[in-house]
């Protein structure tokens, strides 16, 4: 019968200390598989408790029970670091036991052996059995310890996961001879100077545990310090002994951590206006009981209690207490045995804890340790009279890491999504009772380029809401206290999902003044380097920095001050600012006057079309109703291969051309990439492969010296695995490099293929500045050729380490030639030696005894005073001379230089690299425009029916047109057939009134010619026959009946919102596509509100579609020249007056758009189509014919009254007449 042993795929059940039957195994495969590459031969034998089960079957098959103690399990050793070898400071031996553990292993061996009972051994524990001596010194811990199970050998345990009192034992400390740290606790020693607290309970001393030596040198202990009572000390537990994220952790009965209780770190409490919910005021009595590790955890708490804080000790990220919570119930990670909250996990798994944190909306600090205990023991002998919260080796706060600061650096990981992630503040000014100026600041912080602007606003923000509909937000600052109801509703509704963050003002959200003191005084750049587009919002003085905000911007310098101070906290601010990627952010429409009976016609020819938020989801342009991208226009047309070519393909979308040599020009690159389709294909493999470039960038210049300050607590930071990190940003460095070595080749081979021959955006995209056809795209060939060429890419990426060739680095070259020059003295002297002995003498000896000479003894006698004999060995002696010495001292000193040139080249070949940072954007840029063009070209090569649109420019006196023929939906799916449609507008009225049957087509016809519309303007071509149009300076919609519960508005309210946004924007220029309006309120008022509406856009001459089911508004402007009527065509079956067949009426929907109106909607064949009972539409139908019948009597009776007033007026003037003399 063969012993059970754990498999690892079981790890998580052992883990759990459940009774598990097994499979088989053989002692020997279990060895060889498990233990010995595990190195675990004394780890395996302690916690196992073996059995054989009773049953004959499984006596008969070989199973037996196994049953693993919860504490000491294969599970937590695989969560345990490779362990170091044995500390000189501690020179335990590896298999040294207590001589009790020896005794019971020697007993449990006979026991084993002699068992035939097939029961498992009955573990006694040590903690009743153990005496601790009654003047011991108990040491202090934040955790209860552990119950600890007799062993048959002594097991390995994970280091002590609670934060220590004294330090300097659980830092990570890098060995040049291994790469980790023993895990294991080390054995606490008394210490006499120690006290408690009287009123805190303590926790007995654990019994002490022979293990393999850490490599750290253990401290005395204080005696433990607990937050809660006595009476608090029973706790539930889990099947494994731990406790859940639901217990009454000590930390929750800490009374000015409740909520009613809560203080900022100033001492202001949750009701006051300036409380900070950033800091947490933490009492000095508390601090002054805690540990100096403690101590140090709940001041960095204090700062940031608005984050969770990844706390570093050694080479584990620490969470404690409330974040401890937090880590327990989003990450999934198990509490650590003990008293207080906390969890942990190793430093390899920042970048995914991380992430998922943010993505939930969380706040993440990391916080690193920035000093070794050597550092930290030469700090306090500087210090004239250190305290005992000195004694604790400095962790500082790295970066903080938020949905809007996500910079996605080695540790954090790859970026999966293309798209924009914005950190965007917001200033707010009421300029009257209904108008606000805005101010606003944004920017990517994986790219960098900050967009600064300054607007004025309508009372429903409707500029505003489009600003964020083009630049999603993931997070929002704003002034504290200081933002309108308005906005607040915006906040709630537009951008529900988005971190919002009050700051205060002025210490917090900067005035423009002293965001323009701060840029001059910081070192982000220099003022001859003062960004350009930054230098248009500053108004010029005499001083030489000007610090003076211009007043049409300066709400959007202070918007920006506002994301500096908190790049700031985040400590990323300098990595970012020193870019000086600046651009200024533009509105892009106008408001137009109302009141003014002549309407002004603007010049759309430099501007871009302006579609708001209202348009962008009612027509699906980006986004679906549910948030997502199915079914929407940039589905359709992404075919992108670059992530930055998908970002580019979005701002196409939103803001399309209205200029039309500029749309002209994207039509003939399409046109041109059509005409050869294999072209289309190479780029599309070319570039399918490439990282995001445009993020790639913005990391290397982070790593590069210009982009980390040697202040900064990065440069500090001990990480265990640092040499992993190197090895990701050169494997990261060298796709970027080998990423442009492809453009550059991809636009070689489109030059020889004379692609941009016939297409000037081409020719730009693919073409050098000072080659024939003049294009923008750089020669990078001599920058891909030097960095190619720098080092060795292989060797480099699999060791970590950049060693450049010469002429590279000079600081590199330079260390170089002087350990060449003292290798030519060192060869000249040896020279010299030989000839003075005569015979052959070498140099022998290693690092600090090297340049001894080995003399033969033979020749030994000629060796003088000034030759020290060092050692000897036989037939030869070894001396040293005052030259060997002083080649000893300088190449030593050349080495340690060559050491920190090596240190910090990686940084300065990054450096380099973001010097030419100019040629890399444009490269950049280039690649993304082709992306986006061959996306489209691929779009179009894929439809059945396609045409280039022509474009004529609209003339002051001409009305406005757009004459769509047989034009189909452009959003079609696979399994969807749409039927084309013809939709001419302008050409003779400019207003359409279209009426049809219920689900007939009409809302369909509406966003079809919008979407061709938006299509055609981004230089697409288009799915239909011909499309003619005048440019078209902003789309409006009113489509679909929809109530904003969130803002408080009903469906009747926000369709007047978006028809008032038409009505206060529209300009001749601009399509209107109107869906039934008035839908939302009651008939006569709805019909009222809708022939209003509809009159004053006949007036305006906008290019309109306006759909209704109000039949009377057909006969209102039935013989108006500016309305045309049109309807959806239908069949009708059974449509005759019979009451009963009425009802079983069939409406076959045709989807043909045709001239007139349609009698009716055909609400009724929708009822029944929707399942609405026979009886009830039946009854409907009746009441509706009543209806139909009173008012007809009313109108012939209207007609009649109006024939009889006129004939009655006739006769009294004929009578009146005759009566004249």
């Amino acid at each position: 019968m063969y012993p059970m042993y754990p498999i690892p795929c079981d790890v998580q059940r052992v883990r759990n200390a459940t009774t598990i039957l097994y499979p088989p195994w053989c002692a020997a495969s279990y060895y060889s598989m498990v233990m010995r590459p595990l190195a675990i031969e004394s780890l395996a034998a302690s916690p196992l408790r073996l059995c054989l089960c009773s049953c004959s079957s499984c006596t008969r098959s070989g199973r037996v029970l196994f049953k693993m103690s919860g504490k000491n399990t294969l599970f937590n050793y695989f969560q345990r670091s490779p362990v170091t070898q044995l500390s000189p400071s501690n020179p335990k031996k590896i298999n040294e036991t207590p001589d009790k553990s020896s005794e019971k292993k020697r007993k449990a061996d006979s026991v084993l052996k002699a068992r035939n009972d097939n029961q498992p051994k009955t573990p006694t524990s040590r903690r009743g059995s153990s005496k601790t001596p009654a003047k011991e010194k108990k040491r202090v811990k934040l955790e209860e310890d552990e119950e600890v199970e007799d062993e048959v050998t002594p097991e390995l345990k994970r280091r002590k996961l609670d934060i220590p009192d004294e330090d300097s034992g659980d830092e990570f400390v890098p060995d040049d001879e291994s790469d980790s740290e023993s895990e294991a606790s080390p054995e606490p020693s008394p210490d006499e100077n120690s006290e408690v607290d009287e009123d805190l309970d303590t926790i007995k001393k654990k019994q002490r545990k022979t293990t393999i030596a850490p490599s750290r040198t253990p401290k005395a202990r204080k005696k433990p310090i607990s937050l809660s009572s006595k009476d608090d000390k029973q706790e539930s537990a889990t099947s494994d002994g731990t406790r859940s994220a639901s217990d009454d952790w000590p930390h929750l009965k800490l009374t000015w951590l409740h909520k009613d209780k809560l203080k900022d770190a100033q001492g202001r409490p949750v009701n006051h206006p300036d409380y900070d919910p950033k800091t947490l005021y933490v009492p000095s009595e508390f601090k002054n009981s805690l540990t100096p590790a403690v101590r140090q955890w709940w001041e960095v708490k204090s700062n940031l209690f608005d984050c969770v804080l990844f706390f570093k000790l050694g080479k584990f990220y620490e969470l404690y207490h409330m974040d401890a919570i937090v880590g327990m119930t989003e990450l999934n990670l198990t509490p650590m045995r003990g008293e207080q909250a906390h969890v942990g996990f190793p430093e390899s798994a920042y970048g995914r804890y991380a992430a998922t944190l943010v993505e939930k909306g969380y706040k993440v600090a990391r916080i690193e340790q920035t000093e070794t205990p050597d550092t930290m023991n030469e700090r306090l002998k500087t210090m004239i009279k250190p305290t005992k919260f000195d004694k604790v080796v400095k962790r500082e706060i790295c970066q903080i890491t938020t949905p809007g600061t996500r910079i996605f650096s080695v540790l954090d990981g790859e970026c999966k999504e293309a798209g924009n992630r914005y950190l965007l503040a917001i200033v707010e000014k009421e300029e009257d009772r209904h108008n606000f100026v805005y101010g606003v600041c944004f920017v990517d912080t994986s790219i960098g380029t900050f967009h600064i602007g300054q607007f004025p606003d309508d009372r429903h923000c409707s500029r505003l809401r489009t600003l964020i509909a083009h630049h999603p937000p993931t997070q929002i600052l704003y002034e504290k206290n200081c933002i309108s109801p308005k906005l607040q509703e915006l906040f709630r509704t537009g951008v529900a999902t988005a971190l919002k963050e009050g700051l205060h003002p002025e210490s917090q959200f900067w005035s423009p003044s002293k965001t323009l003191i701060t840029l001059s005084e910081s070192d982000y750049f220099s003022a001859s380097d003062f960004p350009v587009e930054l230098k248009n919002f500053i108004r010029a003085t005499g001083d030489s920095f000007p610090l003076t905000a211009e007043s049409h911007c300066e709400f959007g310098i202070q918007a920006l001050g506002a994301i500096i101070f908190y790049l700031k906290r985040c400590q990323i601010d300098h990595q970012l600012l020193s870019m000086a990627h600046f651009s200024v952010y533009n509105v892009k429409d106008g408001f137009r006057d109302t009141t003014s009976k002549e309407l002004q016609t603007v010049d759309i020819a430099n501007r871009n079309m302006v579609l708001d938020a209202i348009t962008l989801k009612n027509l699906s342009i980006v986004e679906d109703e549910y948030g997502g991208i199915q079914g929407t226009l940039l589905q359709k047309l992404d075919n992108c291969s670059t992530a930055f070519g998908k970002r580019l393909l979005y701002q196409w979308i939103c803001s399309p051309l209205t200029n039309i040599k500029s749309i002209e020009a994207r039509q003939a690159a399409i046109k041109a990439l059509l005409e050869e389709p294999q072209i289309i294909g190479d780029v599309r493999s070319a570039i399918s492969g490439l990282p995001d470039l445009e993020r790639s960038f913005a990391k290397i210049y982070s790593q590069s010296s210009h982009g980390l300050k040697a202040e900064h607590p990065d440069a500090r930071a001990i990480l265990f695995d640092e040499h992993v990190y190197s090895k990701r940003k050169i494997c990261e460095f060298v796709a970027t490099i080998n990423g442009f070595d492809k453009i550059q080749q991809m636009m070689t081979t489109l030059q020889s293929c004379g692609v941009g021959d016939s297409a000037e955006l081409l020719a730009n995209c693919c073409y050098h500045p000072h080659s024939e056809l003049s294009g923008k795209f750089p020669d990078l060939s001599e920058h891909i050729s030097f960095f190619k060429k720098a080092f060795n890419h292989a060797e480099a990426q699999r060791v970590g380490r950049i060693i450049p060739i010469a002429g590279v680095d000079n600081d590199y070259d330079q260390v170089c030639a002087e350990l060449k020059d003292l290798e030519r003295e060192t060869e000249d002297y040896l020279r010299l030696q030989r000839r003075h002995f005569g015979c052959n003498v070498i140099f022998v000896g290693t690092d600090k005894k090297r340049f001894q000479l080995e003399v033969p003894e033979t020749a030994a006698s000629k060796a003088g005073d000034n030759y020290d004999l060092q050692s000897q060995k036989k037939g030869f002696k070894r001396y040293y001379t005052r030259e060997g010495r002083e080649f000893v001292e300088r190449m030593m000193a050349a080495e340690e230089k060559k050491r920190k040139v090596l240190m910090y080249l990686r940084q300065r070949l990054f450096s380099k690299f973001c010097e030419r940072s100019e040629a890399w954007n444009i490269a950049v840029e280039c690649t993304a425009v082709l992306d986006v063009l061959v996306s489209l070209a691929e779009y179009c090569r894929t439809e059945e029916t396609i045409c280039i649109p022509k474009f004529e420019p609209a003339q002051r006196n001409k009305q406005t047109y757009v004459k769509l023929i047989e034009g189909k939906y452009p959003c079609n799916t696979v399994d969807e057939t749409f039927i084309p449609n013809s939709t001419i507008i302008g050409v003779d009225p400019h207003v359409i009134l279209v009426t049809g049957p219920n689900m007939g087509g009409k809302s369909t016809l509406m966003r079809q010619l919008g979407l061709i519309v938006i299509m055609a303007h981004m230089g697409c071509h288009v799915p239909a026959e011909s499309l003619e149009l005048n440019p078209v300076d902003r789309i409006f919609t009113r489509i679909g009946a929809n109530d904003d519960i969130m803002a408080g508005g009903s469906t009747f309210y926000v369709e007047l919102c978006e028809t008032a946004s038409i009505l206060h924007h529209a300009t001749t220029h601009s399509l209107a596509l109107i869906d039934e309006l008035g839908r939302g309120t009651s008939t006569y008022d709805g019909t009222a509100i809708a022939s209003a509406v509809l009159k004053e856009l006949c007036r305006m001459k906008c290019r309109t579609l306006f759909s209704t089911h109000y039949h009377s508004l057909v006969e209102d402007f039935r013989k108006n020249p500016d309305v045309m009527l049109g309807h959806m065509t239908c069949m009708v079956e059974n449509d005759d007056d019979n009451d009963d067949e009425a009802t079983e009426e069939k409406v076959i929907f045709l989807y043909k758009f045709g001239e007139g109106a349609c009698p009716k909607s055909y609400g009724f064949n929708a009822a029944r189509l929707g399942g609405i009972p026979t009886h009830i539409t039946k009854r409907a139908q009746q009441c509706a014919k009543q209806l139909e019948s009173e008012i007809s009597r009313k109108r012939s009776v209207k007609k009649l009254l109006r024939g009889s007033l006129k004939v009655n007026a006739l006769l009294s003037v004929a009578t009146w007449s005759l009566e004249l003399p």
